[in-house]
């Protein structure tokens, strides 16, 4: 007999939890979805498209990378992307920083930029920074 009470409190804990689970009815009053504004996105896109172009001549004037992107030889020339890539060597912590000229300028000034900017306000940077 005691066995069968305990099988039936058994059952009666693990059905009753899944009954609370899958309610009979749903909410009577469901929260209606939040209204975007139509033209944020698109004000946006313009905008940043527009300062990406300006900022990175390796993307397409929608924004999209080029099929192959420039690279700092092609786009500056021997001369000033080897002085770039001297500068980018002589500031980079990295063990492989993109310190190279078949890599795009901006990926080196990035490199540059980003070296530069782990120096603290009492730390003196190197004059590579300062070009």
């Amino acid at each position: 007999m005691a066995y069968q009470i305990s099988k039936l409190w058994l059952a009666a804990a693990l059905i009753v939890p899944l009954a609370a689970c899958n309610p009979a009815s749903p909410p009577s009053d469901p929260a209606p979805p939040p209204v975007i504004p139509p033209t944020t996105p698109a004000a946006a896109s313009v905008a940043m498209t527009t300062a990406v172009q300006s900022v990175n001549p390796s993307l397409s004037p929608e924004g999209q990378p080029l099929e192959q992107p420039l690279s700092c030889l092609d786009e500056r020339g021997p001369q000033q992307a080897g002085n770039l890539v001297q500068r980018c060597l002589a500031v980079s912590p990295a063990t492989r920083p993109p310190c190279n000229v078949q890599n795009p300028c901006a990926m080196i000034e990035d490199e540059i930029k980003r070296s530069c900017d782990m120096y603290g306000p009492t730390e003196t940077k190197p004059k590579e920074c300062a070009a």
